[in-house]
């Protein structure tokens, strides 16, 4: 998720910044970047060119026409071409036949043994690596790495993968270009997710908050964004397209999310249960123009939806 949050990091861009000065100011090659990969593509986050545009801020590329491909499948260590048409892997690959020659380095971005993205340098002609470089190189991947788990965990839930409390109480300062925009906020709560815990234990109540974060994703329309505000809380944040009525929009994604975790099984020791949900709703600007009162009212409305269900079991086998 890191290439869709990187606008959400509060350090990155500064650190990422310096670390490819400073990799400018002792490599004398013409471009470096910071890539986040993905199986389908490699996204530049940041890049710093010399003279030649190689690389710039916001390339996508297909992953499997970068160097940084190869770089992820080296494993830990660095990878370090001094001529590309030299090289084994890159003497026949797409860059190579489009280029002609040049060089490249690259030094993975690892988090819990997977590599997640590169910090590279790289040019048009060959250039003479040297030891002090590939060292230099792999400190300060093992930097940015950390960095972006950090930022990334100050506005992820660690176990849903969804945003937290903390994006959702900072939305509106993250997204200045939203606040002239109509949003609705629903509040989704877990009916009885307590007595499931208790009965079941806290690993299979950890699987059902997760296959709630997968369902809930999986249902919201496009430019959404879901969070764990915490236990079996869930928000939704929406914005409807262009010409679209906010009200009956709203009204359709809440019943849409309802139905879907309602009749989403859930297999706990051989047996299907299901999940029932209580969703209050709450509309920016006019329940309130700051999100803990938005929250607040989506929350109360949240409560007498629940108050007025039937008397049904959370979870029915």
């Amino acid at each position: 998720m890191i290439q869709h949050d990187i606008n959400y990091y509060k350090n990155f861009d500064s650190i990422a910044t310096e670390v490819l000065e400073l990799l400018s100011q002792t490599i004398k090659v013409n471009t470096f970047f910071l890539s986040i990969l993905n199986p389908a593509k490699s996204f530049m986050i940041k890049s710093f060119n010399r003279h030649a545009k190689l690389i710039c801020d916001g390339d996508v590329l297909p992953y499997n026409m970068v160097f940084c491909k190869l770089v992820a499948e080296n494993g830990f260590e660095p990878l370090v071409i001094p001529n590309i048409t030299q090289h084994d892997l890159t003497s026949e690959h797409p860059v190579t036949k489009f280029i002609g020659n040049g060089s490249f380095m690259g030094a993975p971005l690892i988090h819990d043994g997977d590599v997640f993205g590169t910090l590279c340098a790289f040019d048009i002609h060959p250039y003479d690596f040297k030891e002090y470089d590939l060292i230099l190189i792999k400190s300060l991947a093992t930097l940015v790495s950390q960095t972006l788990v950090l930022e990334n965990g100050i506005i992820r839930d660690a176990l849903s993968g969804l945003y937290n409390r903390n994006f959702v109480s900072h939305y509106f300062s993250y997204n200045e270009d939203k606040t002239n925009a109509v949003m609705a906020i629903l509040y989704i709560d877990l009916n009885d997710f307590k007595s499931f815990n208790d009965s079941f234990g806290h690993d299979a109540g950890d699987f059902v908050i997760k296959k709630t974060a997968e369902c809930l994703v999986k249902n919201v329309p496009e430019e959404s964004h879901v969070a764990r505000i915490g236990g079996d809380e869930f928000i939704v944040l929406l914005h409807p397209s262009q010409g679209e009525d906010l009200m009956n929009s709203t009204q359709y994604s809440a019943e849409l999310l309802f139905k879907r975790l309602s009749t989403m099984a859930v297999v706990i020791n051989g047996n299907d249960y299901f999940i029932t949900a209580s969703i209050g709703i709450s509309f920016y600007p006019y329940d309130g123009t700051d999100m803990e009162t938005l929250l607040k009212k989506a929350d109360r409305n949240m409560y007498m939806a629940k108050k007025s269900r039937q008397k049904d079991d959370y979870f029915r086998s």
